[in-house]
């Protein structure tokens, strides 16, 4: 792996759950959506459900597990952006079930290992 800024690990690591997610049939809308509350990874549609997907990289486990990175707090302010983005778009997205995942990756020497953890998190779970 030639890039080892954070930045170049978070691009790369972005680059590969597009890549991942899109070889398993979801339909990527948004890369990178912006909000006052903060960036959403990657919106995506798998079949009809709506789904907010944040990527989390590591390159050892010296920090702990990519996933863990998402609490309490970062589910919440990912809500609050899916939210926003739901209100933007038409009736039906906010008819569409949705969807919390996180991509996690972390690479073993120069091999990126992907673990996805569809509904990682629910909305109902807290306060809006």
């Amino acid at each position: 792996m030639a890039k080892t800024g954070a930045a170049s690990i978070g691009s790369l690591a972005e680059e590969l759950a597009a890549a991942y997610l899109i070889k398993r049939r979801y339909d990527i809308l948004e890369r990178n959506y912006k909000t006052r509350w903060g960036e959403i990874d990657i919106i995506a549609k798998d079949g009809s459900t709506l789904v907010f997907i944040e990527v989390k990289a590591r390159r050892g486990e010296g920090c702990g597990l990519p996933q863990e990175a998402v609490g309490r707090q970062k589910q919440y302010k990912i809500i609050r952006m899916a939210q926003q983005y739901m209100h933007q778009c038409d009736r039906k997205t906010l008819e569409q079930p949705v969807r919390f995942d996180v991509l996690s990756i972390r690479w073993q020497g120069d091999v990126p290992m992907i673990e996805h953890i569809p509904h990682a998190f629910d909305a109902t779970d807290l306060p809006v």
